[in-house]
């Protein structure tokens, strides 16, 4: 066959052909990325509120977390006692005092 690299190469143009397909393959695979704010969500049902806001991946913030914007976050910092977690402390991230 004419045109079809052989050899070495060939073996190169193969190697980043598969490199290629196995990156698009983990694109597609990628598991979808943690909110960028969160709120636990109330224990109880009636008045309770959240406690704390957290940054995305900390675990401080429940099994069911609300999930905001940033645009929301720095908000609901200074509601109805709503602190910031002393873990992820996502105040100084917000720039929020």
């Amino acid at each position: 066959m004419a045109g079809v690299p052989t050899g070495r190469t060939g073996r190169t143009l193969a190697e980043l052909e598969e490199h290629e397909a196995a990156a698009a393959r983990a694109a597609r695979t990628r598991p979808p990325s943690a909110p960028a704010w969160k709120l636990p969500a109330p224990r109880t049902g009636g008045g309770a509120h959240a406690d704390a806001v957290h940054t995305g991946h900390c675990g401080m913030g429940g099994r069911r977390p609300w999930t905001m914007t940033r645009d929301r976050a720095p908000r609901a910092l200074p509601d109805d006692g709503t602190t910031a977690c002393p873990y992820c402390r996502p105040d100084r991230e917000l720039r929020v005092l």
